[in-house]
């Protein structure tokens, strides 16, 4: 399934957008007309507001990559809500007891096998987001083999040959975890995958060995940093007296920024790489919650840049 929808559903957004454009310039001027805006011009702002809201997503999810950053927020926002939802239900009870509004008994506790109606959400999503990956494998495999037709001329030898890590390290993770993924549905069979692994039917050290790839794959990205910043130290180094004027430094900045965003992202995928590998027995603490600020923040400047594409 691509994230890409056909071209006619993005001119049709667009053309949506333009009269709801033309819908809310009427409402404001009929308000103007009236006096002022009152309920029912409130009730018209919000109308408009969701209108913009769903067109505004339609055409983020009609642009590449638009569905799997949303669904990713979206999973991660939930994956912290599932969080906080069982620790915020008692003190919300407690508060309505101080405050004398509530007479009701206190509910009983709940199952804690029986998830959530917003872990289940969340539980949904990911699933969604591992059946969609299983063709993840066509862009990384197109990666790689740009990769190994060498580095073009002039580029940075070393860089190349930490994204010739970082590509097999992504290829392997997702061709495992989708031969996993396949075969916990019955499409592949056991005997493949206890071939696989150590005459294991069941693919649960395969997953390890999948999300250990994927640490390898975020580990690198530390490697591409650090050469960047010897490359940019470098660069910086050799210029000019003459060369430093306003335009060089607003440059200078502009790299900053998005060699620091970069670290960020590495970062936050870094702790939930080494979580799922269980190269250390998982990180002390883990739960859902950390899962879905890591989550939030390496995929945060992503969704904010395709949203703010859609205005």
């Amino acid at each position: 399934m691509s994230d890409k929808l056909p071209d006619q559903a993005v001119q049709a957004a667009d053309k949506a957008i333009e009269q709801a454009k033309h819908a809310a310039d009427r409402v404001k001027r009929e308000a103007h007309a009236h006096g002022g805006v009152g309920v029912g011009g409130n009730a018209a702002a919000a109308v408009k507001q969701a209108d913009r809201f769903v067109l505004r997503l339609n055409r983020l999810l009609a642009t590449p990559g638009g569905l799997s950053a949303f669904l990713s927020t979206s999973n991660y926002i939930l994956y912290v809500l599932a969080y906080l939802q069982p620790r915020a239900s008692p003190l919300y009870t407690r508060l309505l007891a101080a405050l004398k509004l509530s007479s009701s008994p206190v509910p009983l506790a709940a199952d804690p096998n029986t998830p959530t109606p917003v872990a289940a959400l969340a539980q949904l999503l990911s699933k969604c987001r591992t059946t969609l990956r299983l063709l993840g494998t066509l862009p990384l495999y197109a990666w790689l083999r740009s990769l190994m037709a060498g580095p073009k001329p002039g580029s940075d030898t070393v860089l190349h040959k930490i994204a010739v890590a970082q590509a097999s390290s992504y290829f392997a993770y997702q061709l495992l975890e989708n031969i996993c993924v396949l075969a916990d549905h019955g499409v592949v069979p056991a005997s493949f995958v206890a071939r696989l692994n150590r005459s294991e039917p069941t693919t649960t050290r395969l997953y390890t060995t999948a999300y250990r790839f994927w640490l390898v794959g975020v580990s690198c990205d530390f490697l591409r940093l650090a050469r960047e910043a010897q490359n940019i130290g470098a660069k910086r180094a050799a210029r000019g007296v003459e060369e430093k004027g306003v335009q060089v430094r607003e440059e200078d900045e502009a790299i900053d920024r998005r060699w620091w965003m970069d670290a960020a992202i590495a970062a936050a995928w870094f702790p939930m790489a080494l979580h799922f590998s269980n190269v250390t027995g998982g990180v002390p603490g883990w739960h859902a919650g950390w899962m879905g600020v890591c989550g939030l923040v390496a995929g945060g400047e992503r969704m904010r840049g395709l949203w703010g594409a859609t205005a």
